[in-house]
């Protein structure tokens, strides 16, 4: 298979945020998409040096060699994480520091392969392993007044979500407190959901341990990136489990993580890390017996859908991820993802691929 024609369409989102959608077509006459739509203020690239390393394709990507029909049901993901990686070495400096970028680039590589081979996305990651349904968790802030935030709670319960993920959005030991008591409102009113916290880097290695202490009575299952991402490995075990966000993209600290004790779980974003770079960390962690969680960067539909292909594509299930539709698709061309299912879950694609076409911005 190669990959004849290229085309890249801007969407202009809120405030200075633009999203990119990669169409790559084959020599057969299939289209596969993708999408970079970096965070300001968070990702590593913005949209002008993805837009310029997405530039001057086909040309510079290599042909691309699958097995129609691979020897073991194991040696489809090989076959197909080969396949690409060795399509996209021509582009690794042009690629550097630009993860949205090679997000798109997989994903849409991907969506091509899936068509040709006629499984989903998921499929071509986890070969004969993938999930047939994953759930969502729902998302609250703390930023907002307690009655509204458990109004929201409530609506998640009455969807079917089982797990809550709150951000915990106050500064200093007021803020920490205040949190703290809208916790133990949440907790009073919903007993038996799964509560995850997020501390969102905040804390000081030396504050940490104590206020994950004061929120063990809550039985979080964990809380995300409690300190600064290059500080994580030395927080160690603690009253409650932590677990890698922002670390993941740092240099050599995956590694690290996955020795360290109290690490609870990783939370792969594609956006940040490449498809195939969360893949592979995923089935890494979970070789550990490190949970998974998958979630977008609140971008678009396509890149929702293929982080979608993602959870549903490890080697094991994941906790409940991250992916329930957000506000910024509203911004977006109206797009069926047919992975989101009702109920608080997502399920694979009845179609080959990621299930998206045809793209129209």
């Amino acid at each position: 298979m190669r990959v004849v024609a290229a085309s890249l369409e801007q969407v202009d989102l809120e405030g200075a945020r633009r999203g990119l959608v990669l169409s790559l077509s084959d020599d057969e006459g299939r289209v596969g998409l993708g999408e970079a739509t970096p965070l300001p203020g968070f990702s590593p690239d913005a949209a002008d040096d993805d837009r310029r390393a997405l530039a001057d394709l086909p040309g510079t990507l290599g042909p691309i060699d699958l097995p129609v029909v691979p020897a073991s049901p194991g040696a489809a993901p090989r076959a197909t994480a080969f396949a690409i990686l060795r399509a996209l070495a021509p582009l690794s400096s042009r690629l550097r520091g630009l993860p949205a970028a090679r997000f798109a680039l997989e994903t849409a590589l991907l969506d091509l392969l899936g068509q040709r081979v006629g499984t989903p996305v998921s499929a071509c990651l986890g070969g004969h392993r993938r999930r047939d349904e994953v759930r969502v968790n729902g998302l609250l802030t703390t930023s907002v007044a307690l009655p509204e935030m458990l109004e929201r709670a409530r609506a998640l319960a009455a969807r079917g979500v089982r797990a809550i993920k709150v951000k915990l959005r106050s500064r200093g030991e007021e803020g920490f407190a205040r949190d703290l008591e809208a916790l133990r409102a949440l907790r009073r009113e919903h007993a038996a959901v799964e509560l995850r916290l997020d501390a969102n880097a905040a804390w000081s290695l030396e504050e940490a341990p104590r206020r994950l202490g004061l929120l063990a009575p809550l039985g979080p299952r964990f809380v995300e990136q409690p300190v600064a991402p290059e500080l994580l490995h030395h927080l160690g075990a603690c009253d409650v489990p932590w677990a890698a966000d922002e670390s993941l993209a740092v240099e050599g600290m995956p590694e690290r993580l996955l020795e360290a004790e109290g690490c609870a779980a990783f939370i792969l974003k594609p956006a940040m890390l490449g498809l195939l770079g969360a893949h592979e960390l995923g089935r890494r962690a979970q070789v550990r017996g490190i949970d998974a969680v998958v979630t977008h960067l609140f971008d678009g539909p396509i890149a929702l859908a293929a982080a979608c292909e993602l959870a549903l594509g490890l080697p094991r299930p994941p906790l409940a991820c991250g992916l329930d539709a957000h506000a910024g698709l509203e911004a977006w061309p109206a797009v069926r993802i047919p992975q989101l299912r009702a109920g608080g879950l997502i399920a694979a694609s009845d179609q080959p691929g990621l299930g998206i076409r045809p793209w129209t911005a």
